[in-house]
């Protein structure tokens, strides 16, 4: 008697399973990973924003403003007399979990940053400097301060 060479139904079966488990578990950790680098991405913009706000100050001699809106998640950059026209961004463009969870700039809280024409940042009121506080769903966050010099930080608490 002659034994057939092959898979049986139970094991072509289980390997289908074990393949199938083996993507869920990949799907879950990709989308946590886009999720993150997302937040990432958002906060490295508003770092470069900051830093182009102060370096615009410097070389056209004009006061910079970065002016946040906590309740649409977004962000505009002005300059004081209003030429050139304000730029808005959102933070929906790097994804829609991202919101601003505070941005806080001097002694009154206030939303706004100001670059003046030496680059140097007012009000503060937090000698570590002040900064924005983003968050994605995942509750990671992702912090950007700024201090006097206006020298940016970004700090990450990824979960």
């Amino acid at each position: 008697m002659q034994r057939c060479k092959g898979f049986t139904l139970i094991e072509l079966l289980m390997a289908i399973v074990i393949l199938i488990i083996i993507a869920a578990i990949g799907w879950v950790n990709l989308h946590a990973y886009t999720l993150n680098r997302n937040l990432r991405s958002a906060a490295r913009d508003i770092a470069s924003d900051f830093s182009l706000c102060k370096q615009r100050a410097v070389s056209e001699n004009n006061t910079y403003q970065i002016v946040f809106n906590k309740a649409e998640s977004s962000y505009a950059i002005q300059t004081v007399t209003g030429v050139p026209p304000a730029v808005t961004k959102l933070l929906s463009s790097f994804g829609s979990d991202i919101s601003i969870i505070s941005a806080d700039f001097g002694a009154a809280s206030s939303q706004t940053v100001t670059f003046n024409t030496r680059g140097t940042v007012t009000p503060l009121g937090n000698p570590a400097g002040d900064g924005v506080v983003l968050q994605n769903s995942r509750n990671s966050k992702a912090t950007i301060t700024v201090n006097t010099m206006g020298r940016t930080n970004v700090t990450f608490d990824i979960k």
